[in-house]
């Protein structure tokens, strides 16, 4: 994960958090769950954007991809509102701003500054092997 319950609470007021997360009108407090499953929707769309390029898991933090993830949680809590309003500005162009950079990183034009990245990573899948094509001498009739 690129970030934490206690970064979302640095960045979204908690009184938002709890009317952002919270579906249970008697309970008082943000919904926990709600917000680890926001962070897990930004890690796995960061990892899939960093996958081709870097090898997973990164050998060491990046702060970049902290703030990045944090406008992609940000994002999500607030499209989940119960009042269905507009998005603020500010959510609309944090996101916008992290997909953006996402797709820069994807492409290997803009550099996570991590050593060794300098060509794409392979993807896992199946191995591959080159063999010599069949000769065939029709038959040997």
């Amino acid at each position: 994960m690129y970030c934490t319950v206690d970064d979302v609470l640095k960045l979204v007021p908690r009184l938002t958090l709890i009317d952002l997360t919270q579906d249970d009108p008697e309970v008082d407090d943000f919904d926990v769950e709600v917000i680890n499953g926001a962070i897990k929707y930004a890690s796995d769309k960061i990892d899939a954007a960093v996958r081709g390029r870097y090898p997973l898991p990164l050998p060491q933090k990046v702060d970049l991809l902290k703030e990045l993830a944090l406008d992609l949680v940000r994002d999500r809590l607030y499209t989940r509102r119960p009042d269905g309003g507009p998005l603020p500005e500010a959510v609309k162009e944090g996101k916008k701003s992290a997909e953006a950079d996402l797709t820069k990183i994807q492409n290997g034009q803009l550099s996570l500054g991590i050593e060794n990245s300098k060509k794409p990573v392979d993807e896992a899948g199946p191995w591959r092997i080159k063999v010599p094509s069949r000769r065939f001498d029709g038959g040997g009739r």
